[in-house]
């Protein structure tokens, strides 16, 4: 993701695995996950009726969700969509 540093994006992750946040915060300190996350304790799984994980969602710089993925896409597919939204943002 070294890619978008200082660009119009943003990543939050959110661990639906029932992991304490002590926890998380070990384990994305051990990866070197450059985005923010935090544990869910149930309330977005209902709310955003996730049906698996990892789900993403690729919002854009209006909020509007505009992809969504159910499982892992792949970093190519991911970064290919990550591009043309920073580069549509960035030419607002």
């Amino acid at each position: 993701m070294k890619e978008f540093a200082e660009r119009p994006f943003s990543l939050v992750g959110v661990n639906t695995n029932a992991q304490e946040p002590a926890k998380l915060k070990e384990v994305m300190q051990r990866e070197k996950l450059p985005w923010r996350s935090f544990a869910d304790n149930g309330d977005i799984v209902r709310r955003w009726n996730l049906s698996g994980t990892p789900t993403f969602y690729l919002i854009d710089a209006a909020g509007v969700i505009r992809r969504k993925w159910v499982g892992a896409p792949g970093h190519k597919v991911l970064g290919e969509a990550l591009s043309k939204l920073v580069l549509e943002a960035e030419k607002r």
